[in-house]
């Protein structure tokens, strides 16, 4: 379900994995702080500022007649503890609950609220009323005393400690400075492992890659030297099959040309003429086979017009007789990796297949992201559904016949393949909607 919501780079999963600990360490850090640290400070402040108010209420109401030393009381409250005082004899709560009606605030501060008003029913059983104005960053409290009222502002510093929020801070600030460099050098380690996938998947295509120099942590360089030699080897292997099959191919044509020069010596007779048929079909099955076995040859990636090759290859259907239609809709310039003469190859064996069994030819060009995909269209009677992973073995040929001059041998679309493939592309067919017979879709990347 959430799979779908999760990054696919290494890079971001890594951040998931350290990102969502630290977050769930700092949640929890603040929800514990916050219930016992917090309220608990906040229940002391309430403790202590309630003691002195109560007291400073004990001492009005033993002589609520003593101005001077009322006096005497709200400097001391003023100067020694921060909170001012007003007592308004014979008076009650009833006309601060109409102007509180009217002028209080919403209040945000109800933990403090909640404590202060236990602390008061505890100690005392004086009416009261709570005012919190939040944009004075003040809590009013007002208690009903037998003779009047005495209204006391106590400013937020006596209630509230601002060391919470600044731990608050400082826990989130260093977190987020420490993932900051944490991240840092993680993508440090991680860029030799996406170089070193770049290098392979370029190594796939058949690019150049030449040597890189190993970088990160141990199992990095580890897989970045086994990478190097594994191109080692691999550039040997291609290397000595290519001698191997030029040794192959001079050892073979050497014995079929002494038996073309012995038939011809026999003369135009009907058991000569078989025998030269059976030859030439020979000679036409051992070039199959070599190359198929040798591949693109050991050609070396570049960078072509893709424009250029698809003129040549219309051009060449033209030369085999068959009526071409250019429907490329401007997609000119467009640069592509190849091996020239191995992907001219692989069009070649669309064209000529459609030479055989059609007379006209379509060549459809798509572009889309980091792919551009050629259509070959042709008008002959296509390839039946079940038998298009089939034709693109070894050795099977959509021709039911064994006539090599209509047929081949089975390797061409194979061979085509194998280069489509070595180029980091793929082939596919299906149905021709605008011509009715064979559409070979190729996607090569750019």
């Amino acid at each position: 379900m959430f799979k779908e919501y999760l990054p696919t780079s290494l890079f971001g999963r890594t951040f998931l994995i350290v990102m969502v600990p630290v977050l769930l360490l700092q949640i929890l850090v603040s929800v514990i702080f916050f219930e016992r640290h917090w309220s608990k400070m906040t229940e002391r402040l309430a403790f202590a500022v309630t003691g002195e108010i109560l007291a400073v209420a004990d001492q009005i109401e033993e002589f609520p007649n003593d101005k001077d030393r009322l006096a005497r009381i709200k400097n001391l409250v003023s100067n020694h503890l921060g909170l001012n005082m007003t007592y308004l004899k014979d008076a009650d709560l009833s006309k601060i609950d109409n102007v509180s009606s009217n002028t209080a605030w919403t209040n945000p501060f109800d933990r403090i609220d909640e404590d202060l008003s236990r602390e008061i029913e505890k100690k005392a059983d004086y009416k009261y009323r709570i005012i919190t104005i939040p944009n004075m960053k003040t809590v009013m409290v007002h208690i009903e005393l037998p003779n009047g009222l005495l209204s006391v502002d106590i400013p937020e510093g006596r209630l509230f400690s601002s060391s919470s929020y600044i731990f608050i801070l400082w826990m989130v600030g260093l977190s987020l400075l420490l993932f900051t460099i944490s991240m840092l050098f993680m993508r440090n380690q991680i860029r030799p492992i996406y170089r070193l996938g770049v290098m392979a998947e370029r190594l796939g295509r058949g690019i150049p890659v030449g040597k890189i120099k190993p970088s990160g942590a141990r199992e990095v360089r580890q897989a970045a030297e086994a990478f190097m030699n594994m191109q080692d080897r691999i550039n040997q292997y291609l290397n000595q099959r290519t001698t191997m099959l030029a040794g192959v191919s001079h050892d073979l044509r050497t014995p079929l040309t002494r038996m073309k020069l012995q038939l011809e010596m026999l003369g135009d007779t009907p058991d000569a003429e078989s025998l030269r048929s059976d030859i030439i079909d020979m000679e036409c099955m051992i070039e199959g086979y070599l190359s198929f076995a040798k591949g693109d040859g050991g050609e070396t990636m570049q960078r072509v017009n893709l424009k250029d090759m698809l003129d040549k290859s219309l051009e060449d259907a033209r030369r085999l007789s068959l009526n071409t239609k250019d429907k490329r809709n401007g997609h000119d310039d467009i640069m592509i990796w190849a091996k020239p003469i191995a992907l001219e190859r692989a069009f070649n064996n669309f064209i000529s297949n459609a030479s055989r069994y059609a007379d006209t030819i379509c060549i459809e060009v798509k572009e889309c992201n980091e792919t551009v995909t050629i259509h070959f269209h042709d008008n002959g009677p296509g390839i039946a559904d079940n038998k298009i992973e089939d034709v693109m073995k070894p050795f099977v040929r959509g021709e039911e016949s064994r006539n090599l001059k209509t047929g081949g041998v089975g390797l061409g679309l194979t061979i085509a393949s194998d280069i489509i493939t070595s180029h980091g592309g793929n082939i596919s067919m299906k149905p021709s909607e605008s011509l009715g017979g064979l559409q070979v879709i190729v996607s090569l990347p750019l």
